[in-house]
């Protein structure tokens, strides 16, 4: 008698469970907040200036901060139940990089009856922008069972490509030269280069989001959402900027200054808000 029940509730619940199958179409739009920073810490070394007694102490800094911006979504969910479904996604976000403060301090101690001479140098703020951040994801979506208001959570793998990134920053190379007379400091700038590798990279990753659905009728629904995202950070090293060309000694200051930059550790992480809507077919 068991045995013949197996199949006849089978039987019954497959018709059930057809009918439960859904496909959803669903787009957001929002805002991305991105978790990189880093900053950098460099000086050009012990230096010679042929005045007897001039001694100086010089360093600079300055910080690279991702900016968030406008972020936008697709994805296409197969729903084999009522709660359990396989969601195919692609994200592109908007980011931007900041350097909020680049500055170069520098001391100089030269011989009397001069007293020693203190100079802050800021140097301009550089540009980088960031493209490319177009994630593929595949994940599994769960969804919570209600007649208005349904509660969402997926996540899966990521594959994200090659990132477009380039970085302008002006540092300052050192002292070159002091004017005992006036007691000034001649100070090199140079502008810096970073950018990601013409042949490309790509990682894998993941992603994880919640989300609350608000149903507006009989197929469609207002969707809010919160989404994070994770990769490999990428390094990217500086180089000069070909178009300018030093004398000696700017040409050797350039050179100790890069072996003691570090390179840019970009960090891929950010989370995102989005407000969308889902249609179910």
């Amino acid at each position: 008698m068991r045995k013949a029940l197996v199949p006849l509730v089978a039987a019954l619940a497959a018709p059930a469970a057809v009918s439960a199958a859904e496909l959803e179409l669903a787009g957001y739009a929002g805002y991305s907040f991105p978790f990189y920073s880093q900053t950098f810490a460099y000086h050009p070394g012990p230096i010679e200036i042929p005045i007897p007694g001039v001694e100086v102490e010089q360093g600079g800094e300055f910080e690279l901060k991702a900016k968030g911006g406008a972020t936008f979504a697709g994805g296409l969910t197969f729903y084999a139940t009522e709660g359990f479904g396989l969601e195919l996604r692609l994200d592109s976000v908007g980011v931007t990089i900041d350097t909020p403060s680049n500055a170069y301090s520098v001391r100089a101690d030269l011989p009397s009856p001069h007293d020693p001479v203190v100079a802050d140098l800021d140097l301009t703020r550089g540009t980088g922008e960031v493209h490319g951040l177009r994630p593929w994801s595949l994940n599994v979506k769960l969804r919570s069972w209600g007649e208005s208001i349904r509660f969402t959570a997926s996540g899966g793998l990521s594959r994200l490509g090659n990132l477009e990134l380039a970085i302008d920053q002006t540092v300052a190379l050192g002292v070159v030269a002091v004017n005992l007379e006036t007691n000034e400091l001649q100070i090199a700038t140079f502008r810096l280069h970073g950018a990601t590798p013409a042949e490309g990279e790509s990682s894998w990753g993941g992603n994880l989001g919640l989300g609350i659905q608000i149903n507006i009728g009989e197929r469609g629904a207002l969707v809010l959402e919160g989404r994070g995202f994770y990769f490999p950070e990428r390094t990217i090293e500086w180089e000069p900027d070909g178009a300018q060309a030093l004398p000696p000694p700017q040409d050797e200051l350039l050179e100790r200054v890069l072996e003691r930059l570090d390179p840019i550790e970009l960090k891929p992480w950010w989370a995102q808000a989005t407000i969308g809507f889902a249609i179910r077919f």
